[in-house]
């Protein structure tokens, strides 16, 4: 038989059962003192093993009061996962680390729970840190939202009016098209509006559909309507202002010259060029 015996907090063996009796009579361990031996389900006192309790009178303790070592503990796996999905929360950020929070908040306050009503469970530590860090997510969230919004709100009027710029160059293109087709039959109703004598953008899109440059449906892709047309001839200079429009929230302006060059502008924003010298200088 091999016993190994705990005594004043320290773990000791195994012994023979020879050796335990020098041990006993040596006063090195008592007879109160923890042991356990191969076979046994939990540690008894010396006392209890019958080869022993003729060297004292000593009654052995019940089996009850003394406290087993077994079974280790282990780690509670709803914690492990809170501590999983709270750092993907804060890695991914955004809607994923979002999506990830909420479950590890949720994992994290049971595998808590489940820790403070066992005792052989541990992993508070992880459970905690899976919390805050889903908290955390769940927090910042509305803020960094806030702080983004303003930038893709800009990025989305940005590229409004860029759309914009590109349908004022196919206008642009259309309208230069009939000029030189003007130019070259000789029929004064085509051309750039002044020198057609067109002075409403309804007489301008009349011209431009019968005359086959555009269809109804293109000027509606183009958004015909939201573009200010200049009464502008063909011996205006190049950087003429001939097509203008506002984009939806008013934070840009788009110029296109006669020349055929375009560009964005905020308000006010000297674009150095001129509106038309006659009037109106804009289509009605």
């Amino acid at each position: 038989m091999q016993i190994r015996i705990h005594s004043k907090g320290v773990e000791q063996g195994p012994f023979s059962l020879e050796q335990v009796k020098q041990l006993l009579q040596s006063g090195q361990v008592s007879l109160t003192d923890l042991a356990w031996s191969e076979g046994m389900p939990e540690w008894k006192p010396l006392s209890s093993f019958p080869e022993l309790q003729a060297l004292s009178s000593v009654p052995p303790l019940p089996a009850a009061a003394t406290p087993p070592p077994f079974p280790k503990k282990k780690k509670e796996p709803l914690a492990v996962w809170s501590m999983i999905l709270g750092i993907i929360s804060i890695v991914g950020c955004g809607v994923g680390g979002f999506l990830a929070a909420i479950p590890g908040v949720i994992c994290g306050h049971i595998g808590l729970s489940r820790i403070n009503r066992n005792p052989s469970l541990t992993g508070g530590g992880m459970a905690v840190a899976g919390l805050v860090m889903g908290y955390l997510t769940i927090v910042s969230l509305p803020i960094l939202a806030a702080l983004a919004l303003p930038a893709i709100t800009a990025a989305l009027e940005r590229g409004q009016a860029t759309q914009m710029l590109s349908n004022c160059r196919q206008l642009h293109l259309a309208i230069q098209t009939a000029q030189l087709d003007g130019e070259t039959t000789g029929n004064p109703k085509l051309g750039y509006p002044f020198d057609a004598k067109i002075t409403t953008k309804a007489a301008l899109k009349d011209m431009l559909i019968a005359n086959n440059y555009l269809t109804a449906d293109d000027l509606k892709r183009l958004r015909f309507e939201d573009i200010m047309i200049g009464n502008v001839a063909e011996e205006d200079p190049d950087d003429t202002v001939f097509l203008k429009a506002v984009s939806p929230k008013g934070k840009l302006v788009i110029i296109f010259r006669k020349g055929g060059d375009g560009a964005l502008y905020r308000p006010g924003q000297n674009t150095l060029s001129s509106d038309p010298p006659r009037r109106p200088a804009f289509l009605d």
